[in-house]
C-alpha cells in the first residue's frame, strides 16, 4: 500500500504539471525555451530517490506524456526511463546537499535527455535532422538548472509526508 500511494502521488504532480507546462508555460517561456517541468520532477525523484525509482517514474511519467503529447508511444517513456536510470545511478554515491551541485546535476542530466533524445531521433524517425537542437539543449539545461532548487525542495518536502504518513503507527 505504501508505494502504491507514493506511486499516485507522484502521478498526480506530474498531471498538474504537465497542464501546468502545456499551459502556463508559455509565461515562462524566454526566447523558444520552455521550462520542462516534468523533466525536472523525474531528475529530482532520480537524485533523490536512486536509479530504480528515476526509471519507474521516468517510464511512468514519460509513458504518461506519449498518450498526452506524442505520436510515437513510448518514446519519451524510453526516453525518460534511460535519463531517470543514469542521472539516479551516477549520484548514488554523491551528496547532493548544496543547491549548487542539484542544480549541476538537473544542469547535466536535461543534456543527458537531449543527448539521448538525439540519438533516439537518429534511430527511429528517418530523415531527422538537429536543426538547432544543441543551442536549445544547453539552455532548456540552465532553464531547468534554475528550477532545479524549487522542485527538489518541493520533492524532499513530499517524501518526509509520505514518511512520516506511512511511518506513524495509529
Amino acid at each position: 500500500m505504501n508505494s502504491g500511494l507514493r506511486v499516485l502521488a507522484y502521478f498526480a504532480i506530474a498531471v498538474l504539471l504537465m497542464a501546468a507546462q502545456s499551459t502556463l508555460g508559455v509565461l515562462f517561456q524566454i526566447g523558444t525555451i520552455k521550462p520542462d517541468f516534468v523533466l525536472v520532477l523525474v531528475l529530482c525523484v532520480a537524485l533523490i530517490k536512486g536509479e530504480n525509482a528515476g526509471a519507474v517514474y521516468g517510464l511512468t511519467i514519460g509513458l504518461l506524456e506519449d498518450i498526452v503529447y506524442g505520436n510515437f508511444l513510448g518514446f519519451n517513456a524510453l526516453i525518460k526511463f534511460l535519463t531517470g536510470y543514469v542521472v539516479g545511478y551516477g549520484t548514488r554515491d554523491l551528496f547532493k546537499g548544496p543547491v549548487a551541485l542539484t542544480m549541476g546535476f538537473v544542469f547535466v542530466g536535461t543534456l543527458l535527455y537531449n543527448l539521448i533524445f538525439l540519438v533516439a531521433c537518429w534511430v527511429f524517425v528517418p530523415g531527422y535532422t538537429t536543426g538547432l537542437l544543441v543551442p536549445k539543449a544547453v539552455s532548456s539545461a540552465f532553464y531547468n538548472a534554475l528550477i532545479a532548487p524549487f522542485m527538489y525542495a518541493a520533492v524532499m518536502r513530499l517524501e518526509k509526508f509520505l514518511n512520516f504518513y506511512f511511518e506513524t503507527k495509529y
